[in-house]
């Protein structure tokens, strides 16, 4: 299986928030997609949404950006 990977980190808000809503959205149930983010507002903004909508995820901070880790669950 071939790895989803969102990369975010040329990217701030507004526009990092509607990419990453857009890639999310698509997953089917069940299916992961990992975000890369260097923006911590960005990072936050992101969180809040996924906060609201059936996702599950976890976030890494690596040396330079954050990668969160999302999978889509049943709403």
């Amino acid at each position: 299986m071939e790895l989803n990977i969102l990369d975010l980190r040329q990217e701030r808000c507004p526009l990092a928030l509607l990419l990453a809503k857009r890639h999310t959205n698509q997953l089917q149930v069940g299916e992961k997609c990992c975000i890369l983010i260097r923006d911590p507002n960005s990072m936050r903004d992101i969180k809040k949404f996924l906060q609201k909508q059936p996702f599950e995820f976890s976030q890494e901070e690596m040396d330079d950006h954050f990668c969160m880790h999302v999978t889509k669950e049943l709403c």
